[in-house]
């Protein structure tokens, strides 16, 4: 049983959208209790220094470049994940579900990660589909962030035309708002903002069609 009594209906809502225009964002997602229960634990691992910088690239040429991407990351562990995370698992997995069920998207994993950008990190555009793999498919960004106004900055910027510079839209990060776009699609970037910036960011993965 899914834990909040909305969420079919929300994943029926993306499921439709990815499939009419290939993103979606929807406000209070998850309740803020919920959020805020993930952001301390986003907190709580950057506390204890395991949150580490993130990688331009793929794993065997990856690089650092703060001047390019800029934030802290730590992947989650779904064997010994928290209780809050197995719920959020719950709610992915169903989404997954429906994905696959009725856009015959071949997904079968979530990988996922938190991250935090420092006041003033950005990550400049990017596709979150790497050249030559596609194994991730459906992209999805869950905002953890309190009291986020407009002013601090921050936002999640889409392009809907490739690379072309217009148009976009820009999401604030509200603390509940996810944001959910076809991978291959849809390049994007993360602008500066005034205060950390807190997220749970993920992708939906099928399996490599890279024979051994």
């Amino acid at each position: 049983m899914l834990p909040f009594a909305n969420i079919s209906q929300h994943i029926e809502h993306i499921t439709h959208s990815l499939a009419e225009q290939g993103y979606v964002i929807i406000p209070d997602f998850l309740p803020d209790d919920f959020i805020s229960a993930l952001r301390k634990e986003a907190l709580t691992l950057q506390a204890a220094g395991k949150l580490a910088r993130a990688t331009i690239g793929k794993a065997e040429h990856n690089t650092l470049d703060h001047r390019i991407r800029g934030d802290l990351i730590h992947w989650l562990d779904h064997v010994d994940a928290s209780a809050v995370q197995q719920d959020f698992s719950r709610i992915m997995e169903a989404l997954r579900e429906s994905l696959n069920e009725h856009l015959f998207l071949g997904l079968f994993e979530l990988e996922n990660h938190f991250a935090i950008y420092p006041p003033g990190a950005i990550y400049n555009k990017h596709l979150d589909q790497f050249r030559g793999n596609e194994e991730r498919q459906v992209s999805c960004i869950l905002y953890l962030n309190e009291a986020w106004e407009e002013k601090d900055g921050g936002q999640l910027r889409l392009y809907l035309d490739g690379k072309e510079p217009t148009p976009y839209i820009d999401t604030v990060p509200h603390g509940g708002t996810l944001v959910v776009f076809l991978s291959s699609q849809f390049w994007h970037e993360v602008l500066p903002a005034s205060h950390p910036r807190i997220s749970l960011t993920g992708w939906f993965r099928k399996r490599s069609s890279t024979l051994p």
